[in-house]
């Protein structure tokens, strides 16, 4: 039998940016040379959180321009995203904005709650400038409601708690939701109608 998805999770983000390594080092604890995705790539993974045990799809999907149409049809219903950026690459942050920011608000579902993910944290500090500042990352986290992780899939920096993080949300939303109360509009000023009087 099948095993449901609660949780459908998109990474979304510029080619060569280590989706692929993220995904590798969250599903299988390991790092090596990865390549260019194709269309996109799937996997299930159970994740306990404060709320209950969430079974989460992960779409890994591929950035390139040719495969456009394919990142938005596998972004819609998702209702977690992970976009994802190099911490050493300036153009797939202002990518973000840009173009895969605007894609999770046209494609996945309303609501889906955004991780910005930096990669290669551990190249971050070892004299090379810094192409992202903290200032600009926090604005476009606000802007989105977004949390903010500096991963690094090379030790493993930031992975598992980026993914927890995604389904610690969508549980406190469904959480949420299941305290609103249900409720029937009713129109108060609207007069009873009046039944005809039948004859006998």
């Amino acid at each position: 039998m099948d095993t449901p998805v609660d949780l459908k999770l998109v990474l979304l983000g510029n080619p060569g940016v280590g989706k692929t390594a993220v995904v590798c080092r969250y599903l299988y604890n390991n790092f090596g040379e990865t390549t260019s995705t194709i269309g996109a790539s799937f996997a299930l993974r159970r994740i306990e959180t404060a709320g209950g045990a969430c079974n989460v799809g992960i779409w890994d999907t591929a950035g390139q321009e040719r495969f456009d149409s394919l990142s938005s049809f596998y972004c819609r219903g998702a209702r977690a995203a992970l976009v994802v950026f190099d911490c050493t690459d300036r153009a797939s942050f202002d990518a973000l904005g840009s173009k895969w920011l605007k894609k999770v608000e046209a494609e996945a579902d309303r609501g889906c709650h955004v991780c910005l993910v930096g990669t290669k944290a551990d190249l971050r500090g070892d004299g090379r400038a810094e192409v992202v500042s903290e200032e600009e990352l926090t604005a476009l986290a606000a802007k989105y409601s977004a949390d903010v992780f500096h991963t690094s899939a090379l030790d493993g920096t930031g992975i598992a708690e980026t993914f927890a993080c995604a389904a610690e949300r969508y549980q406190q939303r469904q959480a949420q939701r299941a305290e609103q109360p249900s409720t029937i509009g009713v129109n108060l000023n609207r007069s009873p109608a009046r039944r005809g009087l039948g004859c006998c």
